[in-house]
């Protein structure tokens, strides 16, 4: 015995069993590419699905920012106009009453004096031409009110004591006596004023301060 194995089937069959093992080995290795294809197709299909999610995630979150930056930009248009609308409000109004004005000048005056005219003029208030009319540029931009005083005392006396107690009063700015003359009150020796001054309106009441808008980004 020398322990070879010794084949003593016919060729033919040795060729058939030859030709099967073959085809048994060309199945496996298709079975094993198939089940391999099968794997990547799975997962292709689930990085195709997570890709997809991913982008519809991408999709609602970039539409969200979008609405947000929409919303953002309506708000600051809104708040950049009411700032607008408030600076022309802060610029044509007079933060105080007229009346807390007229009290003041009532309990400086003499108790020989009497009040018989008191005029308040803002023309620094207009902020724009009327009715089609050129801007004046020239003048001055600064708020105030031009006020003048007409009335009479007893004497001169009384008149400068009424002109020092304005002076000291911290809205009224450049107090200054314009005339004074000779009158006869119920057959007594009197005399008539004119007092003018101003109100600094920037400097003499609290306002609230707004951005100012540049002409050219109106």
């Amino acid at each position: 015995m020398t322990g070879r194995m010794m084949d003593l089937r016919p060729t033919g069959v040795r060729q058939r069993v030859a030709n099967a093992r073959e085809r048994t080995r060309l199945v496996q290795l298709c079975l094993l590419a198939a089940t391999c294809l099968s794997m990547a197709w799975s997962a292709a299909a689930w990085r195709l699905r997570e890709a997809r999610a991913d982008h519809q995630l991408a999709v609602t979150r970039a539409d969200e920012v979008l609405r947000v930056e929409r919303e953002l930009a309506e708000i600051t248009e809104r708040f950049d106009l009411a700032g607008r609308r408030l600076e022309v409000w802060r610029r044509c109004s007079i933060p105080f009453g007229a009346s807390s004005i007229l009290a003041s000048i009532a309990n400086d005056l003499p108790e020989s004096g009497t009040l018989e005219r008191v005029e308040f003029d803002a023309p620094s208030l207009v902020t724009g031409p009327v009715r089609g009319g050129r801007a004046r540029s020239g003048l001055d931009s600064t708020r105030r009110i031009e006020a003048e005083i007409e009335g009479f005392t007893a004497t001169d006396a009384d008149v400068a004591i009424f002109v020092d107690a304005l002076r000291r009063r911290p809205l009224f700015r450049d107090v200054r006596v314009e005339s004074t003359r000779h009158r006869s009150v119920a057959d007594r020796t009197a005399r008539a004023f004119r007092i003018v001054f101003e109100i600094d309106l920037e400097t003499a009441s609290p306002v609230l301060a707004t951005t100012s808008l540049s002409e050219d980004d109106e």
